[in-house]
């Protein structure tokens, strides 16, 4: 009688995203990444196949030359494989064709130089598949990719059917999926080593081309909560089966003791076998992936639907049916996502407009300098299509503001790239100013972009005629990179302390500059920064005309129109009300005037003077600093604040004033507001509210709030006309 078999490929991936704090890169290296390598180092029976983020493999070429050596002496003697994919862990879905085939190269150029290895698979971030994959994955040679289980599962084949590798096609380009082992993620390295070899057992066969694909994050082993006890030193909780000992030699072990069990890498199981059969696999992530990427409302049913589902025997059998949402419904979830796609998008243009005009260049010289120049662009524009911040989940995500600052770093880069080869190479005057009608965000309504060498402002109309991004190009800044208090499925968790529930705010609004509100002076400072007033006016995401949009000389001019209306308090009255916003840029300076004036109706005096008695207006002017809280300061009125236990900055502020400062002394970065209304009474009478614009939201260390800038609204006394002028610096 034949032996069952059962073959384990062991697949580790290694990732940090672009612009991760450089303490975590060290921790996680020594909590996981040096024992793991060490671990497998030891094992050489055992095959194993590797990948790694382009972004970290170069960290740790430049910082740990013991662990590269490590990597190439398996490589040499044929234990490892290394596979490939987009160099900066993009989701391939979301960035154009021509950047996925770069990124792509970029890190299979780089494992080809440094470990002499030929790249045969694609790690696909976050397991996001679509089914056009195949096409553009065999333009760059690589034959293989790795999905979830639950793509499989949505086809409607069996759990044992997940047993196997398939082939795929696109275009009549085909390409090898193998499905994730579900239950080997689960089982490692949580429960002793037995469960996991007694789950092989069971799935082993005659046959001898079974396949349990254990794949696992090499952060997971080690970096995660006690994960690096459990796994080098003592098997914590693992006495029964393990005694002790710690998990990762004692699943290495358990793998060589049992000669049933055949160690192989992903490449030498597929020259060895055939795929079992075509398949066509739907759009699909991992299971909560796609629950994370559904609306907020619709997240909360179908949970509910599935544990109903799930607990009801006469149901369970219907479960395997229920899909979540579509991977890049988190653009339209995350509105600063969305930005953030479409300023890369954006930029990227820019970028091909210029290498579409190199012909321009009479010399071979200009040419090569021109071209060295274009690629340190396109790197930036790469680096910023790293996937960590554009979706939200288990972990921060976009909710993690450093790496929101990051994506924007490096969009700004590439255009103060662009910008000197404009005006080294293709004429552009020094200093200059542009001004660009174009729907940004892909929402069929327009959007503005002024442009200058020193500044970029993007202004949405149709969104209360808000300004959504400042970019301050010498610092490579996004004074507006804030996070909208939104909210989240997780948010009536019964695990959230009773004494947290009043730290979730939640906005009704994005957060952008030039918000107008309307609201009764009787709300208390809480009640506005919670945003749970009542909105008198139509003017606080309602539509503006664009009536005046120019440049002249240095400088550029929009102005933007509403004529709405204001509820009348303790009435269903409206009464009409027009604003005006006129918005100046030049250099580094950003002038505002705001106009709000009453449409006279004689009969109906009475309920304008009822408006302007009981109601305030207030500007949203939100600010985002990303360096130490520590150093930030802020000054006004000869108030100096310092974010220090005793009077600190962040903390909710309200005070009389006409004039502010906020510093970023990490990065020598000044903000300087001036506020002024046509008579210097009313002047005297603007009330500054400052409080921190704080989300309360899931992270790998449970629930907590993550600091997302500083909102700042000037409040002022109504009129029946009423002219307001702000007055923005940066240096």
């Amino acid at each position: 009688m034949t032996e069952k078999q059962i073959h384990l490929p062991i697949v580790f991936h290694f990732h940090q995203p672009v612009g991760q704090k450089d303490f975590i890169y060290e921790d996680v290296y020594l909590k996981s990444y040096k024992p793991l390598i060490d671990s497998i180092f030891k094992y050489e029976e055992i095959k194993f196949t590797l990948h790694f983020s382009g972004n970290l493999l170069e960290w740790f070429l430049k910082n740990k030359p013991d662990f590269i050596d490590k990597l190439k002496a398996m490589a040499k003697r044929g234990q490892i494989e290394i596979i490939g994919g987009g160099f900066y862990e993009p989701i391939f879905a979301i960035i154009p064709h021509r950047d996925k085939l770069a990124q792509i190269k970029l890190l299979s150029d780089l494992i080809k130089k440094e470990f002499g290895l030929e790249v045969k698979g694609a790690w696909l971030s976050e397991r996001v598949w679509e089914p056009n994959y195949p096409s553009f994955l065999d333009q760059v040679g690589l034959k293989y990719v790795i999905v979830d289980d639950n793509h499989f599962r949505s086809t409607g084949i069996t759990e044992n059917d997940t047993l196997y590798s398939y082939i795929t096609e696109d275009e009549g380009k085909t390409l090898r999926v193998f499905p994730i082992n579900e239950a080997l993620r689960y089982l490692t390295p949580w429960k002793p080593t037995y469960m996991s070899i007694e789950y092989l057992k069971n799935v082993a066969d005659e046959e001898g081309d079974r396949i349990a694909l254990f794949i696992s994050d090499a952060e997971k082993m080690g970096a995660w909560a006690t994960t690096h006890q459990i796994c080098y030193v003592d098997g914590q909780g693992h006495e029964e089966g393990d005694e002790g000992k710690p998990f990762i030699p004692a699943f290495f072990d358990q793998i060589i003791n049992h000669n049933w069990i055949k160690s192989i890498t992903l490449s030498e199981y597929m020259e060895k076998y055939p795929a079992k059969s075509l398949i066509y696999l739907p759009t699909a992530s991992y299971d909560k992936m796609e629950l994370w990427s559904l609306p907020t409302e619709l997240r909360r049913r179908f949970k509910r639907a599935r544990e109903e589902i799930k607990n009801d025997e006469n149901r369970q059998n219907l479960y395997g049916f229920l899909r979540g949402g579509f991977w890049r419904y988190f653009l339209v979830k995350y509105p600063e996502a969305n930005n953030m796609h479409k300023k890369m998008l954006y930029v990227r243009n820019k970028l091909i407009h210029v290498e579409n005009n190199l012909y321009k260049l009479e010399s071979q010289e200009s040419r090569n300098k021109a071209k060295k120049l274009i690629k340190d662009a396109w790197t930036e524009i790469y680096k910023s299509q790293c996937n960590d911040c554009y979706w939200h989940g288990l972990f921060g995500g976009v909710y993690l503001q450093f790496l929101r600052f990051s994506v924007y770093t490096h969009l700004i880069n590439s255009e103060i790239i662009i910008d000197s080869l404009n005006k080294k190479f293709l004429s552009l005057e020094n200093k200059y100013i542009s001004v660009i009608p174009l729907d940004f965000n892909k929402d069929s309504r327009m959007d503005i972009i002024i442009e200058s060498d020193l500044l970029n402002m993007y202004l949405n109309p149709s969104d209360g005629g808000t300004i959504f991004e400042i970019d301050y190009k010498p610092k490579s800044y996004n004074l507006l990179n804030t996070l909208t208090r939104w909210p989240e499925a997780y948010h009536d968790d019964e695990e959230i302390a009773i004494n947290d529930k009043d730290k979730i705010m939640v906005d009704r609004f994005k957060r952008n500059m030039l918000r107008i509100r309307f609201y009764h002076n009787n709300d208390t400072f809480k009640a506005i920064e919670a945003d749970q007033y009542r909105e008198y006016g139509s003017f606080v995401d309602g539509e503006f005309s664009v009536i005046k949009n120019e440049k002249n000389g240095k400088s550029a001019v929009i102005e933007l129109e509403q004529k709405g209306s204001v509820i009348v308090p303790d009435s269903n009255e409206t009464h009409p009300c027009s604003i005006l916003k006129k918005i100046y840029v030049e250099e580094n300076k950003i002038k505002i005037i705001i106009k709000s004036q009453f449409e006279k109706i004689p009969e109906k005096e009475d309920l304008v003077q009822k408006i302007i008695t009981n109601l305030n207006l207030g500007i949203d002017l939100p600010f985002f600093f990303n360096g130490d809280p520590d150093k930030f300061q802020w000054e006004s009125n000869q108030l100096l604040l310092l974010n220090e236990p005793k009077n600190d900055l962040l903390k909710p502020f309200q005070y009389t004033g006409c004039h502010f400062k906020a510093h970023d002394l990490s990065y020598n970065l000044n903000l300087e507001y001036s506020l002024q209304s046509e008579t210097k009474a009313d002047t005297e009478l603007i009330e500054i509210l400052k409080f921190p614009i704080v989300a309360y939201a899931f992270t790998d260390e449970g629930y907590k709030t993550i600091y997302q800038g500083l909102n700042v609204i000037a409040q002022f006394k109504l009129r029946k006309e009423l002219e307001i002028e702000i007055e923005i610096k940066i240096y």
